[in-house]
């Protein structure tokens, strides 16, 4: 059984023959299609709570996150910076920590409901894009968590990886605190292995 299970096993041998990807908002489009077209009624919070469990899965079996973004700890939980500046396209947010060609990206393929956290999928995902990796993740996660109601989602993400960044946030943060991945890596069940590697 393998650690997308979060069972205990030996060593993998990919573990360390990966390597890590940074973000792509091209790819980063794609999952959050491809997780929000398998949810009954998706949201916002779901879909990046969902992205979050399927790094943490991908992070033990193969030492790094799948979607390369990088994690803040917010109050509602784990956030990933681009995919979230993503979602905050679609749904129409004038920022400047939005990429401008992230409106372009989003447009014809996802929207946000008026309530701005209900979304709409206007296109099938286009699955050349996810890696097989991180398709297990995400499938796994969906297993797991999709549909969880709002409440126990947020508990179960308030991790003590998210718990640590939190508690360090200050007031010029704006309510988020950057989340090492080696802190996310401390909360799995193979956590020695992962922070070896990640310091290899």
């Amino acid at each position: 059984m393998s650690l997308i299970a979060f069972a205990h096993t030996p060593r993998h041998p990919h573990i360390m023959a990966a390597t890590e990807i940074s973000f792509a908002p091209e790819r980063a489009l794609e999952s959050l299609l491809y997780v929000a077209s398998r949810l009954a009624h998706p949201t916002v919070h779901e879909v990046l709570k969902i992205r979050y469990f399927a790094d943490k899965l991908h992070l033990a079996e193969w030492g790094w996150l799948a979607s390369g973004d990088d994690y803040v700890a917010m109050k509602f939980g784990p956030v990933g910076s681009g995919t979230y500046n993503l979602l905050k396209a679609a749904r129409g947010d004038q920022s400047g920590w939005i990429h401008p060609s992230f409106f372009g990206l989003v447009r014809g393929a996802l929207e946000i409901g008026d309530d701005r956290r209900t979304l709409h999928v206007l296109r099938a995902p286009n699955m050349d894009l996810l890696p097989r990796s991180d398709l297990a993740a995400l499938d796994e996660a969906l297993r797991r968590y999709a549909d969880m109601p709002f409440t126990e989602r947020t508990e179960l993400s308030h991790d003590e990886a998210w718990r640590g960044a939190w508690e360090a946030a200050t007031d010029d943060e704006v309510g988020q605190s950057p989340m090492a991945v080696e802190d996310i890596a401390r909360t799995l069940p193979n956590a020695e292995e992962i922070i070896a590697h990640l310091q290899s």
